[in-house]
């Protein structure tokens, strides 16, 4: 009987020994985990040995975390200032020397008209791109439900939400079929 008993009590520590064991490491993920030895850095400058000075390894910390501070405080702008010309021969954009037309005229006032904009489209490229789609599978004869689908899926990210995607969509689509195709 002292048997069974002894049995079960040891199955129940290893059992209990288990659990402590699993909640104690959290995750597998080693990217968290604390750094438990010590890290040396060797520095090399020129042909001299290397310095075992911890106040000259400080200095050159602090050296290298100046610098790239300096580094990172001059990023460069993400648009080009108001001075900037673009190319004559730079592809894409309509102010590199490609006029628009008259329908691609008429049909981005359609759109202005109906308060349909995208964000952070100045050279109206995004908007003109969608509208040349939509005349490209007009004349494909794809089905109808197919082209909104695909417009209303790629305005869908830059609208707050599905409703306002698809009414979006349908303004746009209506503009192309009237002005531009």
């Amino acid at each position: 009987m002292t048997g069974k008993y002894s049995r079960g009590l040891f199955v129940c520590a290893a059992l209990a020994a288990a659990a402590v064991a699993l909640s104690a490491c959290g995750d597998s993920s080693t990217a968290s985990a604390p750094l438990t030895q010590d890290v040396t850095t060797t520095s090399m400058s020129g042909s001299s040995a290397a310095s075992t000075d911890p106040s000259a390894e400080a200095e050159a910390s602090s050296q290298a975390a100046e610098a790239a501070s300096k580094a990172t405080s001059t990023l460069p702008a993400t648009k080009p200032d108001s001075s900037a010309k673009v190319p004559g021969n730079f592809p894409g954009s309509a102010q590199g020397g490609q006029e628009l037309s008259d329908k691609d005229k008429k049909y981005l006032a359609a759109l202005k008209k109906d308060k349909v904009e995208f964000m952070g489209d100045d050279d109206n490229n995004v908007a003109l791109t969608w509208g040349h789609y939509v005349c490209s599978e007009k004349q494909k004869k794809t089905d109808p439900m197919m082209i909104k689908v695909y417009v209303r899926a790629g305005l869908g990210p830059m609208n707050d939400s599905e409703d306002q995607a698809g009414a979006k969509a349908d303004k746009l689509i209506a503009a192309a079929e009237k002005n531009l195709c």
